[in-house]
């Protein structure tokens, strides 16, 4: 599992890449949705509410579902700065083991395992990719229903009575927004505790190879006194 992941994380700069790209569209979709909003409130309130209907529409929809794609984006970024830190505890665990590759088995040290959260740091991760989705199909669906609600002209729906769709809408729309944006930070607080358990995880690799390193050169000094002595005494054995 551990080599599938970090496999995985050699993908690190497609998800920089694919997340910069999301803020990018985020960025130009709602600079089009200014326009259309300087369109709409550009005019009288009586036309604004009775005629610009698709204008609202838009404006209302568009509202609601493009800061948790923004968020997707921003999360796919942290994401990869994750499996990059991934990438880099692989590089020093390797470099640990070209370290003690030259002494002798049986006295070659262990290499140091990685801490349990330096384990759980790709899931934790993905917990956080897994919130970012689900709050933005969460959204979508409410933007379809935002659509849908200011299809209708703003008397209608002020004046809407208790119990009809139009209330029970708009709602859905209140009661649902006031989870989710929450929620929303609650992945980003997920994704940076992702990054810190990674930078964690490097600076434990980085102390207990730095013991591992002075252990090995011990090691390595022992080694060859202990050789040195071997060849002194070898030309005493041979004129006996």
């Amino acid at each position: 599992m551990q080599q599938f992941i970090g496999k995985m994380a050699r993908m690190y700069p497609l998800l920089i890449a694919m997340g910069f790209m999301m803020v990018a569209i985020a960025f130009v979709v709602g600079y089009l949705n200014s326009q259309t909003a300087v369109t709409y409130f550009s005019q009288p309130k009586v036309l604004r509410e009775t005629s610009l209907l698709a204008e609202r529409a838009s404006i209302e929809s568009t509202d609601l579902w493009l800061p948790y794609f923004k968020f997707l984006g921003i999360g796919l970024i942290l994401g990869g700065i994750v499996m990059a830190l991934r990438i880099i505890i692989d590089r020093l665990r390797e470099a640990g083991a070209e370290v003690i590759a030259n002494l002798p088995a049986d006295v070659r040290p262990a290499l140091p395992t990685p801490p349990w959260y330096g384990l759980l740091t790709p899931v934790v991760m993905m917990m956080a990719e897994l919130v970012f989705i689900i709050a933005l199909v969460v959204a979508l669906g409410l933007a379809a229903d935002a659509r849908a609600l200011f299809a209708n002209p703003l008397p209608t729906i002020d004046t809407a009575g208790a119990g009809t769709a139009l209330l029970a809408t708009l709602e859905g729309i209140k009661a649902t927004s006031a989870w989710l944006v929450p929620f929303k930070f609650f992945g980003i607080a997920t994704q940076f505790l992702a990054i810190a358990m990674g930078l964690g995880t490097i600076i434990y690799i980085l102390s207990a190879q730095t013991k591992l390193i002075a252990e090995s050169i011990d090691i390595a000094r022992k080694s060859a006194k202990s050789e040195r002595r071997e060849d002194e005494r070898a030309p005493s054995y041979a004129d006996n």
